[in-house]
């Protein structure tokens, strides 16, 4: 009994003087919290700019004033202070990245859906096995014959299967975005009164996740209708006297101009700059 009394002694004092080794102190996690935040802002102040509507940039700039307030008292090294401030931040930014992952969703879709109707087309119409591809092969005389197709649409019999591909690509990211989104544990989370430092974390992780994967959805959208139109290349480059290499998304006329603002926002460019830069090379 004495040595099983001196054992559990023994046991106490070392989970005693264990115990601040592996205690996190209130300093780390506002500094944890101010790199977080900081990163995040950043990384959602392009989404708000080129998607936001009023109420969602009103938003952003409040939630920027909040991590300004935090912030200077992690300056202070108030970090007590900061890191209480930090977790409204956070709040904020859950709430922020649900409604921005919610519109890449549907913006995801459409761009998808805008490209199904006549990919689908393409696929049944220009197969190496179809009617009309023997008409490329058949011997056509210009002046008594109709020519059943149109020779700028050749290309797709050799990309025909290019563009199935990044629709199937397409809708299969698309469908990681909405199983991120809709993963039972995140919402479980959100429905918590209360959430920890760490389940706000996660959630605005995931919802960045999901958005990720939608750019990857629009982006292959955006190839298909680039594909489709590929004999268009050469008239826009002489339109703005451009290359190929620096057709940049403002200036593809093949991209449909409602979609112009995804593809700018996939490579992280801001939709108004670059429309100014259109309208200045228009001018010119």
């Amino acid at each position: 009994m004495k040595n099983h009394t001196i054992k559990l002694i023994i046991v106490l004092i070392m989970v005693c003087v264990a115990q601040p080794l592996f205690a996190i102190s209130t300093a780390v996690k506002a500094q944890n919290d101010y790199f977080l935040t900081l990163s995040l802002l950043r990384q959602i102040s392009i989404m708000v700019e080129n998607f936001g509507d009023e109420n969602s940039k009103n938003k952003y700039q409040e939630i920027q004033a909040l991590f300004q307030t935090a912030s200077e008292d992690y300056y202070g090294q108030n970090f007590d202070n900061a890191h209480q401030k930090y977790y409204k931040v956070k709040i904020e930014l859950m709430a922020l990245t649900d409604t921005l992952a919610t519109l890449y969703i549907n913006r995801a879709q459409e761009i998808l859906d805008s490209t199904s109707k006549q990919s689908f087309d393409i696929l049944i119409k220009y197969d190496k096995n179809s009617t009309l591809k023997k008409y490329f092969t058949k011997p056509y005389n210009p002046v008594e014959d109709i020519k059943p197709y149109n020779p700028e649409e050749y290309h797709l019999f050799f990309d025909r299967e290019t563009i199935e591909r990044y629709l199937k690509n397409g809708y299969r990211k698309l469908q990681e975005a909405k199983n991120i989104y809709n993963n039972q544990d995140i919402v479980y989370l959100k429905t918590k009164s209360t959430k920890k430092h760490d389940e706000l974390e996660l959630i605005i992780k995931q919802y960045l996740a999901a958005i990720d994967f939608c750019r990857l959805a629009k982006q292959y959208g955006i190839e298909i209708h680039k594909m489709i139109k590929i004999n268009q290349l050469d008239a826009i480059q002489l339109k703005y006297g451009l290359e190929s290499n620096k057709l940049d998304p403002i200036f593809d006329d093949r991209i449909p101009e409602e979609f112009k603002v995804d593809a700018n926002d996939n490579i992280n460019l801001v939709h108004t700059i670059e429309k100014s830069r259109l309208e200045k090379k228009t001018i010119k």
